[in-house]
């Protein structure tokens, strides 16, 4: 958990890394797994990727989304992840509010390339 000058702890659940950021059998998962590897982060190790989305959302500008009915304050990050092999690719990291206000939790990290 890192803190984030004012907006609290962060927390990056390590099975939203090992079970589905790097893992390639995952059904959503899996190309984005893909990506990532392909940038050095392995499943063994997702304490390098949970360090790097740490620094993703503490180096990054952010956009505040404001919560809603039924959705919870997000966070949204983008630019470069630095990355094991130093490509540093571009990302947008989206992190939620944790239900006691005082965390963010990582929802999703999705690469520009694959991006809409």
């Amino acid at each position: 958990m890192s803190a984030f000058g004012g907006y609290g702890p962060l927390r990056v659940p390590s099975d939203k890394i090992v079970k589905y950021l790097l893992n390639v059998d995952h059904p959503k998962g899996g190309p984005k797994a893909r990506f990532f590897l392909s940038f050095g982060f392995d499943p063994d190790r997702p304490g390098i990727m949970a360090d790097a989305l740490l620094g993703h959302f503490i180096l990054n500008p952010g956009t505040l989304v404001p919560a809603t009915q039924g959705a919870l304050e997000r966070m949204v990050i983008e630019g470069p992840l630095m990355s094991p092999d130093d490509r540093n690719p571009q990302v947008r990291s989206v992190w939620q509010r944790e239900d006691d206000g005082t965390a963010w939790r990582l929802i999703t990290a999705v690469p520009r390339a694959m991006m809409r």
